[in-house]
């Protein structure tokens, strides 16, 4: 009778096994996702991600979230987002495509991978910290700056080059033609002196020298040149 028992007692202990498991493995299975990080601010947005429009969330500072995704060509992102270096701003969205970016937004693409322009000379001058190089490639237009009417008056903007690397471009109006109706996401090609900071650079004389004593520079936009 004892030898019975047991045989009873193991049978049913192996019938209730595989149920157990089954009842611990829907535990797992119904457990929730966590969910994604509320971002606020541009500053932690991920790498290689863009921000595609904001909506009301009072866990931030401001009452706005941003909304993130991985970039794919010709996607619309807000005038602030971050823009991975493979892309480039194209034109200004209008009208509804704006979405819910709270001022501009913009139509992105991905870059040609046959561009003949070789922007080497200035990743190596950026890299060693050096300065006073003469310098042409060609950008993106990131972002609009006030003149700098300090002495000669000088048009400012910032670009992005193919490699990533940002430049500041000081294109003096005093002496070149200013570029009217320049605009971020406009290709800009330029040659000029380089000068190093911690941002990436500044390229200046970008035009010709009225005394013959330094190298001529230029810019070029939408087919003119500007020297």
């Amino acid at each position: 009778m004892k030898q019975l028992a047991k045989l009873l007692l193991l049978s049913v202990l192996l019938c209730c096994l595989p149920l157990t498991s089954i009842a611990q493995n829907q535990r797992r299975s119904t457990r929730k996702p966590s969910p994604p990080p509320v971002i606020c601010k541009i500053a932690s947005v991920p790498s290689n991600m863009v921000v595609i429009g904001y909506k009301r969330n009072s866990a931030c500072g401001d009452g706005f979230e941003l909304l993130v995704k991985r970039p794919e060509n010709g996607d619309i992102v807000c005038a602030d987002s971050p823009l991975p270096p493979q892309f480039s701003f194209v034109t200004e969205a209008q009208g509804a495509l704006v979405g819910s970016c709270p001022h501009k937004a913009f139509l992105i693409q991905v870059k040609s991978t046959t561009s003949t322009v070789d922007d080497s000379s200035i990743a190596r001058a950026f890299a060693s910290g050096t300065s006073n190089v003469q310098v042409e490639g060609e950008g993106t237009v990131i972002r609009l700056l006030p003149d700098d009417v300090n002495g000669q008056r000088h048009q400012r903007f910032i670009i992005q080059i193919e490699s990533g690397q940002t430049l500041l471009i000081a294109h003096n109006i005093d002496i070149a033609t200013r570029i009217d109706g320049l605009a971020v996401g406009d290709s800009v090609r330029f040659n000029g002196e380089y000068v190093w900071n911690e941002k990436g650079g500044v390229v200046h004389w970008t035009h010709h020298d009225p005394q013959g004593r330094h190298a001529s520079g230029w810019l070029q936009h939408n087919g003119k040149t500007f020297k």
